[in-house]
């Protein structure tokens, strides 16, 4: 799963606790989350954020080219979920909501 954010974005900050919870809870049945910031980015601010939130995910600094690669929409977040296969399966503008992540992740995992 690939998680488009930004530090300045209320919502992907508000949605990052889940973020943890979920790779805590379903990283031993295959969930794997990442991380990938929204430019701008500053890199002291980015390792500052996770750590303030125990992020247990790995984080990648993005460019606009690198969202262009799977969306070209302005609305953050953006959650890219990519099954086993490497086939991207479904792309979820805006926080991701539990449901959303019972109903479209949790199938895919062991």
């Amino acid at each position: 799963m690939l998680n488009f954010w930004a530090t300045w974005c209320p919502p992907c900050r508000a949605e990052m606790p889940d973020l943890v919870k979920w790779q805590r809870e379903y990283g031993s049945k295959g969930l794997q989350i990442v991380g990938i910031t929204h430019p701008p980015t500053n890199v002291r601010e980015v390792r500052q954020f996770t750590r303030s939130l125990q992020v247990n995910y790995p984080i990648l600094l993005g460019t606009n080219k690198t969202k262009g690669l799977f969306a070209s929409t302005e609305i953050m977040p953006l959650t890219i979920v990519i099954d086993r296969d490497g086939k991207v399966v479904a792309r979820i503008e805006g926080i991701l909501l539990p449901e959303e992540f019972n109903e479209t992740i949790k199938p895919l995992l062991n």
